[in-house]
């Protein structure tokens, strides 16, 4: 299975705008714990936050790099059968295009495919043409859990207008088991049903309380989906996304 939304690299380097201190073994846990639930894949995606990091961005790029690449070393090292991928969880910002014009632009495993975070506390009219400069430079958006924006106070965006746009959404496990609320619950299920969906995320923190586990989610998604959407989205569909 690929994961397609998991913060474990936070615990390898530290980063700029995280706060969390370095700790090898929490980061190797959390691959175990993946390993164990049939993980194979996991895209990491600490936050990349433009519009916070300054002059520190293309740092903030080379340490998400390297980072993964001393994960993935020392998870060879110790026999644990999980790959990590480079990635970042980008927050909206009208810095993007040219982020991406500096090459500068985190993406999903050096794909044309970023993931991205749409603002949930503020109205941001300018979210919609930012993601359509980014495909007119040839990058392919996908919307980090977009069912959480049945919460936010921010402008409706009709999830049917962006998969028509060739935009990419990605759907949390904890979200559609509840744990974010009755109505992110409810969009996640509907992006499920009716096919919006391109891909399934832990969007795990940290070992315990928010592990990373996909098939915890299995019987929601296929009741709601159909039998063998949850292998399609975890697998062939997640693939397209990571390049294979």
């Amino acid at each position: 299975m690929i994961d397609l939304h998991n913060h474990l690299v936070r615990y390898v380097v530290k980063l700029p705008v995280h706060a969390t201190d370095p700790d090898m073994e929490v980061a190797v846990q959390m691959a175990r714990i993946a390993e164990e639930d049939g993980i194979r894949t996991i895209v990491s995606t600490p936050h990349f936050r433009p519009e916070r990091m300054g002059d520190e961005a293309a740092r903030m790029y080379d340490l998400l790099h390297s980072a993964v690449d001393t994960l993935n070393e020392e998870l060879q090292r110790r026999g644990i059968q999980v790959e990590v991928l480079t990635g970042a969880e980008v927050a909206m910002s009208e810095m993007l295009p040219d982020l991406a014009k500096r090459k500068l632009l985190p993406t999903i495993a050096g794909t044309r495919h970023v993931l991205i975070e749409l603002p949930q506390t503020t109205y941001a009219p300018w979210a919609e043409d930012m993601l359509f400069k980014l495909q007119l430079k040839g990058y392919t958006p996908v919307i980090a859990h977009f069912e959480r924006l049945a919460d936010a106070p921010v402008k409706h965006i009709s999830p049917q207008v962006l998969h028509e746009r060739g935009i990419k959404m990605q759907v949390n496990c904890e979200s559609l088991m509840g744990r974010r609320g009755r109505s992110v619950q409810d969009l996640g299920q509907s992006l499920i049903r009716e096919g919006l969906a391109a891909g399934l995320g832990t969007d795990a923190h940290e070992p315990e309380h928010s592990p990373p586990l996909l098939t915890t989610c299995r019987p929601i998604v296929d009741r709601v989906g159909g039998r063998g959407t949850f292998d399609h989205l975890t697998t062939q569909s997640a693939a397209t996304i990571i390049g294979r």
